[in-house]
């Protein structure tokens, strides 16, 4: 009985199984390199799904990617771009499939890129590789799609499933494997 009770408390720890779903989470994040945007979310937090201020005092290594504009048009910047950033995610880009065919993260570590920008595309699949969990060894694994861009307002859309396990490259949840 006591096994027992220990397998359910551990649904509550920040390191035990934690359910999911497919559904996507749409986030909007607004460019850096806009001065007249300053304020409003440019980052993405993976973990949490969630924009972020990085203008905020302790908002350095919360984030994994954030928006910003070179020559004119939209990148993302994985959070490795700028120095201070201590983990270093990644972007993984993968072409010619549907956001819901894309059902497992690139194992090969060389396919992500963490320390140059990578242009904002809607006819792609972003797969993000972030570790930023305190004490912990795990990276985590989420996708990313652009579904609306909106260069007068210096905003981008975008739409991600993020998986909650440990080291698990799948972007789908266990019961739709």
């Amino acid at each position: 009985m006591l096994a027992a009770l220990a397998g359910v408390a551990g649904c509550d720890d920040d390191f035990g199984p934690f359910p999911w779903d497919s559904t996507p989470t749409v986030v909007s994040v607004y460019s850096l390199a806009r001065e007249d945007l300053h304020g409003l979310p440019a980052a993405i937090d993976f973990l949490s799904v969630s924009a972020i201020r990085v203008d905020l005092p302790g908002a350095s290594g919360t984030w994994d990617v954030a928006l910003s504009e070179i020559d004119g048009e939209f990148v993302l910047l994985p959070a490795g771009v700028i120095s201070g950033i201590g983990m270093r995610p990644g972007i993984a880009v993968i072409e010619d499939q549907a956001f819901e065919d894309v059902l497992r993260a690139p194992r090969d570590t060389t396919a992500y890129t963490r320390t140059e920008p990578v242009p904002v595309r809607t006819d792609v699949v972003y797969v993000i590789r972030t570790g930023r969990r305190a004490g912990s060894a795990c990276v985590f694994y989420g996708k990313a799609e652009v579904v609306a861009v909106d260069e007068n307002a210096g905003r981008v859309d975008i739409s991600i499933v993020q998986n909650p396990l440990c080291n698990d490259r799948y972007l789908v949840p266990p019961d739709e494997r």
